[in-house]
């Protein structure tokens, strides 16, 4: 199983830095893969399955820290983490690259973001995996006042919250663990090696404190709806019997609306692609998902 290369592409705004395998795949014809993690995660997060992929299949994948997330560049001070601005982010970062077509392999906030970036410029997508998510949260239009109030307050008060600080590494492994979806030690432990720097007297995590403040403003689920419709790339959408999109509605609605989507249920967490017990699973159904395809598999 091969080791992940780390890579640092800087744009004329920020830089973005991430972990690659397959770079030997690289090829003209098939279009590198795009991997696009959650929120507060990192690139590390496709560590179990990208190697199975980039061998089975020959892929080449780059997997992206997201602005404000691990060792990528922070927006701008006085800037808010708007989730559609990523979409801006990668077309950039194509156009950076000299890449016309791309597939997307994208897990919770990396789903959404790749279900508005396929929805958005379909011809720029052509493939489209999506792992726990599909599209992003909303806001409907009677909560909009509410939820631009609730994130200029948090806004106002961020300066008065003290970052939280770790004595020992194997504290923040713990704190990861109990987040906010949680996680097995093991795959708490990879996210944390790329995701917490240490000073000369404690750790603390890289990722931008700005990006636990609320959106200002988010999309309403009929704006969501209107991005699944115009995807035209096969899609694979992958659950977990214990995620969160279980008892969602509204992840029937949109899969409905996309026009080639299969849907597949997995054992697991929300981060069953990360989980030692579940990952080879997700790995063998995306595998499946890329030879139906039109790639070949091993």
């Amino acid at each position: 199983m091969q080791d992940p290369i780390p890579f640092e592409i800087k744009l004329e705004h920020m830089t973005l830095s991430g972990l690659r395998w397959g770079k030997e795949h690289s090829t003209e014809h098939q279009p590198p893969v795009l991997a696009l993690h959650g929120w507060l995660d990192n690139s590390a997060s496709f560590c179990r399955i990208a190697p199975i992929l980039a061998d089975r299949c020959g892929l080449d994948i780059w997997a992206i820290d997201l602005v404000g997330h691990g060792l990528s560049s922070h927006r701008p001070e006085g800037s808010f983490y708007h989730i559609w601005d990523n979409v801006i982010d990668i077309n950039l970062l194509m156009a950076a690259q000299g890449w016309e077509r791309v597939d997307l392999l994208g897990h919770s906030m990396g789903a959404g973001i790749a279900t508005l970036m396929a929805g958005a410029m379909p011809d720029k997508v052509s493939r489209l995996a999506l792992l726990e998510g599909i599209g992003p949260i909303v806001t409907e239009v009677e909560a909009t006042p509410k939820q631009l109030a609730q994130s200029t307050s948090a806004y106002q008060l961020l300066p008065y919250k003290k970052a939280t600080d770790y004595d020992e590494f194997e504290s923040a492994v713990m704190a990861r663990c109990n987040g906010f979806a949680k996680i097995s030690y093991a795959a708490a432990l990879s996210l944390t090696e790329r995701g917490l720097r240490q000073s000369d007297t404690h750790w603390n995590w890289s990722a931008d404190p700005r990006l636990k403040i609320p959106s200002p403003v988010r999309f309403t689920e009929a704006q969501v709806e209107a991005f699944c419709e115009q995807i035209q790339a096969p899609t694979c959408l992958l659950t977990a019997e214990a995620g969160f999109l279980t008892d969602r509605d509204n992840t029937a609605t949109r899969s409905a609306l996309v026009a080639n989507l299969s849907h597949q249920v997995l054992a697991g967490n929300h981060h069953f692609h990360l989980e030692p017990d579940t990952a080879a699973v997700v790995a063998e159904a995306l595998i499946t998902f890329w030879q139906a395809k039109g790639l070949k598999c091993e």
